[in-house]
């Protein structure tokens, strides 16, 4: 008897997305597939090799189910369903080059603002004829409206992250992992990050960090211990450490 066994419909519509493509690619593949050569498959489709590409499970919601990267598993052994979506992320491309980086053998191609403002049919001068975009007459409205929405949000951050004192215990809940459980260690903004953040050194080694970001130090930690999220993720009270032993 095979070692795995898939015992729900033997086809799965699947959504792949990955970086660089606007859009996502929506195809049928069969439960009983390898993830390599599902891997394969997708060499084609997203251009990134497959023995550098990891994949990543997200419901119909696009939050994250789990990963994907056991190749001698069968894709029916992950909880995938109709309707949900394969995040691809790769290191290399089918021609060789890290992502990131540009191939030196391609010449890039570049227009100054005034030869492209000379051509017609662009995308600009569309826009431009429509109003649409910065070309609006409400754009300065528009705009306006974005930076009350941005600063309002960040005064609500720095509202709940106030109200959260360092040494307090506290519960971590955040779509697509576990529910831990902590002590806040740090409360403010990280060096080349947007808005506030609150550092946290959980109980367990389900973290990703030892309280620095970027080399930086914020607090005290062992290696994965330490973890940075929004204030609106955390929630403090009366949250003893569990006593792992206990039966």
């Amino acid at each position: 008897m095979s070692e795995y066994q898939v015992i729900t419909q033997s086809y799965v519509n699947l959504t792949t997305v990955s970086e660089g493509r606007e859009f996502g690619v929506e195809k049928k593949y069969p439960k009983d597939i390898k993830i390599i050569d599902f891997k394969n498959k997708l060499e084609m489709m997203t251009g990134f090799v497959a023995s550098g590409m990891s994949l990543r499970l997200l419901n119909k919601d696009k939050q994250f189910v789990c990963e994907m990267n056991e190749d001698d598993r069968m894709l029916g052994y992950y909880p995938c369903e109709d309707g949900y979506f394969v995040e691809v992320k790769g290191t290399t491309t089918v021609m060789g080059v890290p992502i990131g980086e540009i191939d030196p053998s391609v010449k890039k191609f570049e227009l100054t603002d005034e030869e492209y403002a000379k051509k017609r049919g662009t995308v600009k001068e569309f826009k431009q004829k429509m109003k649409l975009g910065q070309y609006s007459d409400q754009y300065s409205e528009i705009l306006a409206e974005k930076e009350k929405q941005a600063k309002e949000k960040l005064e609500n951050e720095k509202k709940l992250m106030d109200a959260l004192a360092v040494g307090s215990r506290c519960k971590v809940t955040v779509a697509g992992h576990p529910t831990r459980l902590g002590t806040v260690m740090y409360t403010g903004e990280l060096s080349g990050k947007p808005g506030y953040f609150v550092g946290v050194k959980y109980d367990e080694p389900l973290g990703k960090n030892d309280g620095s970001v970027n080399g930086k130090k914020y607090f005290e930690c062992a290696p994965n211990y330490g973890g940075f999220v929004k204030p609106e993720n955390v929630e403090v009270g009366d949250f003893p450490e569990e006593d792992l032993d206990e039966l």
